[in-house]
């Protein structure tokens, strides 16, 4: 643990042999919500060899013994690099595992961990017959800023890296300057970026009614499912019907950068979050399975009713379940 401080505060102890409670409570810290669907790589414009992190941690994979002074350079690092006002101090945990399992093999991990925010947490004992409370101000291993998992893929790979980033403000210190990283897999990212963008832009055009949007989104799936390539053009006309010149000019200015090989990755990442809720005002919602949905307009139809001066919803199904 070092302290990342207007002073910098380089920890001098090693915890080689945690008690168990301890070990339970670093590998949560190590690990908790980074996203693993995202690999990406260290990059530098000259020579790999000049990156701080990448040097760092490759120096600790080859020697274990090299840990505490190599950490304290991560740490310093990164000291470096946080002198913007907006960046929070804080506490940076640097962690080595063994035997993490990444597939069918078995890796060393660096973990990197900034902490930026502590709590304060009742610790009850009961000892004796007697319950005693006290105060702890402590770090949340559940709740952290940002992270960095590197993992060790061999003497003759780079390592992958695996990030966290909690707010939108630290991707650029956190990502661009302290590790340097991009991303490894540029099919993926450009595939999820396109599915985003138009996603965005389906629930936000109010021309569109909510069984629209599903339809919408439905045939968007469709298409990146069924495509090798993403082409905005092609993409317009399969699932659009006669879209006027401002809409198209808008989703071609918002995805045409992202047009690239489809990543199926990537689409198994989006179908998860596209929307299959319809959300009424009297805490109905209507659940709907897109991907199991080819007319949506088939199966849900909307109607004004005159007598009640209501909107409803009419749903076809074959039976119940």
């Amino acid at each position: 643990m070092h302290g990342i401080d207007e002073t910098l505060i380089l920890g001098d102890e090693v915890f080689t042999e945690p008690e168990v409670l301890m070990e339970a409570a670093f590998t949560q810290l190590a690990f908790s919500k980074v996203q693993f669907d995202q690999q990406y790589e260290f990059f530098h414009e000259t020579d790999i060899d000049l990156h701080e992190v990448y040097t760092y941690a490759k120096k600790i994979f080859q020697e274990e013994s090299n840990f505490l002074e190599q950490s304290q350079h991560i740490a310093t690092h990164l000291h470096s690099v946080s002198t913007h006002p907006n960046i929070k101090s804080g506490d940076l945990f640097i962690g080595l595992f063994d035997n993490c399992v990444m597939g069918t093999e078995t890796k060393k991990v660096l973990s990197i961990v900034k902490i930026d925010d502590k709590e304060i947490f009742l610790d009850v004992k009961s000892e004796q017959n007697t319950m005693t409370v006290s105060g702890i101000d402590g770090i949340n291993v559940r709740k952290i800023n940002n992270a960095a998992v590197i993992v060790d893929m061999g003497p003759d790979e780079e390592p992958a890296v695996f990030i966290r980033t909690r707010r939108k403000d630290d991707v650029v210190y956190w990502q661009e300057r302290f590790l340097k990283i991009k991303v490894a897999d540029e099919q993926y990212e450009k595939t999820d970026l396109a599915m985003q963008e138009v996603k965005k832009y389906i629930l936000k055009d109010e021309r569109f009614t909510n069984t629209e949007k599903l339809g919408l989104l439905n045939k968007t799936l469709d298409y990146f499912r069924n495509e090798e390539e993403f082409q905005v053009e092609a993409y317009i006309e399969k699932v659009f019907e006669a879209p006027d010149e401002v809409q198209r000019d808008v989703i071609v200015n918002s995805v045409k950068p992202y047009e690239t090989i489809i990543s199926e990755s990537a689409i198994e990442k989006a179908e998860q979050k596209f929307k299959r809720k319809i959300k009424l005002d009297n805490n109905i919602e209507i659940v709907v399975n897109v991907r199991d949905i080819d007319q949506v307009d088939d199966l849900i139809q909307v109607g004004y009713d005159e007598a009640t001066g209501r909107n409803f919803y009419k749903i076809y199904f074959e039976e119940e379940e």
